[in-house]
Parts: structure tokens; C-alpha cells; sequence
């Protein structure tokens, strides 16, 4: 019994997200049924709520914002942005929602640190990397965006070595930029209908896509010279 109680403790998140998630598809199945809906009049009607309301773009902040507490993939939330809001406004309303979805792993990894402590490991690569958030924090995060690393692991690392949270907002927000335009533009870029599987896409936005994730891996290699691996232990 010990051990069971145990693994339930180590696993309380993911069963709590488990729980939520069946929850919202029994919720979501007895919404259709008693409304003989069909998974596309559904999405039809999420999309209204987002772009036919003043408070669509909201709602899709907040659950950007939320999204780390329930493990749903932020690529899917940009892609879908991109799809709904278009290139424009969805790259702004997308950058706002990315940027704040990174609080709540600032703050869990601020909460569960020691202002003195030093998060431990035994890798040398991620020593460094703490090494040059202390020294240059701002530096840092921009180049941990701009590279792709996890995100959230990021912002939880950030957290727990509790350097300046504007620093690191601001940071965040720069090296954002780039993936977000990528990822609205390939949404934006899909016609059609998902669901029925009747689509296609604008080729000149797929190139524009292409384009920025090409410039974005060319900074990434620019900005390899500053990363752990050339600092000085």
C-alpha cells in the first residue's frame, strides 16, 4: 500500500490531468447528443465564439495561459490561432497568449526553490546554462527561446534561480516572436474544413513560414557562440 500511495503522489498531476480531460469528452459527447450536433457544427461554433465576440481573443488567451496546467501541446494552441485569428491579428494574440503561458512554470519553479539553492545536477551542459542565467539573464532566456529548448522547462528553471521576472517576460516575448510568426502563418494558411478532411494550403504563406524558420535556424547557429558550451566554467 505504501508503494501504491507512493506512485499516486509522483503521478498526482498527470492523473489529475487524466480526469480532467475525460471529463471535458463526457461533457463535450452529452453537449452533441442533446443538441445533435457533430464534431464539425462544433468546431464551427468554437470559432464563432472566438472571432464573432469581443471576448473570443480573451477566452483564447486564457486557455493558452492555462495550458501548461493541463498538458495540451502549445504548438496545436499556435497552430489553431494562426487558423482562427489569421496571420494578423493571431500574431499578436498568439505572442500575448505564448508569452503569459509561461508565468505559471516561472512561478511553480520560484515556489518550489530556495532563494539560496542552487537547483542540482550533474550535468555539465545544464551547469553552464545556470551559470549564464545568473550572470546574464536576460541574454540567457532569449537564446534558450531562440534555440527551442522546452519550453516550460525553461520558464520552471528561470523560476527556480529567481532571476528578475521582467527580465525574463521580456526575453520571453523577444524570442517568441519568430516561432509564433512561423507557426500562426502555417495555420493561417490552411483552408478549408479540418475536420471533413477538405483541405489545402495558401502556398505564399507556407514560404513565408518556411522563410522565418529558415532565419530563425540561422540565428540559432549565429547564437551557439554564446551558449554554455563556450562559457568558461
Amino acid at each position: 500500500m505504501d508503494w501504491l500511495k507512493t506512485q499516486l503522489r509522483k503521478r498526482a498531476k498527470v492523473i489529475g490531468v487524466l480526469i480532467f480531460w475525460v471529463i471535458v469528452l463526457i461533457i463535450l459527447q452529452q453537449y452533441m447528443q442533446a443538441n445533435d450536433l457533430t464534431f464539425e457544427d462544433v468546431t464551427q461554433q468554437l470559432e464563432t465564439l472566438f472571432t464573432g465576440t469581443w471576448y473570443g481573443p480573451i477566452l483564447y488567451i486564457i486557455f493558452y495561459v492555462v495550458r501548461p496546467l493541463i498538458l495540451f501541446p502549445a504548438s496545436l494552441l499556435t497552430l489553431l490561432g494562426g487558423s482562427i485569428f489569421g496571420l494578423f491579428p493571431g500574431s499578436l494574440i498568439v505572442l500575448i497568449a505564448g508569452t503569459l503561458s509561461s508565468v505559471i512554470p516561472y512561478g511553480v519553479g520560484w515556489s518550489l526553490s530556495d532563494s539560496d539553492a542552487e537547483p542540482s545536477t550533474d550535468e555539465g551542459r545544464m551547469k553552464r546554462f545556470i551559470k549564464l542565467l545568473k550572470e546574464n539573464p536576460f541574454q540567457a532566456v532569449l537564446t534558450m527561446r531562440l534555440l527551442y529548448l522546452p519550453y516550460d522547462a525553461v520558464s520552471i528553471l528561470a523560476g527556480s534561480l529567481r532571476i528578475n521576472f521582467a527580465v525574463f517576460l521580456l526575453a520571453t516575448a523577444i524570442g517568441n516572436i519568430g516561432g509564433t510568426l512561423a507557426y500562426v502563418g502555417i495555420g493561417s494558411s490552411i483552408q478549408g474544413d479540418i475536420t471533413s478532411g477538405n483541405i489545402s494550403f495558401d502556398p505564399n504563406l507556407i514560404l513565408f513560414s518556411a522563410v522565418v524558420l529558415v532565419l530563425g535556424l540561422g540565428l540559432s547557429r549565429l547564437l551557439k557562440r554564446f551558449t554554455p558550451e563556450q562559457t568558461s566554467e
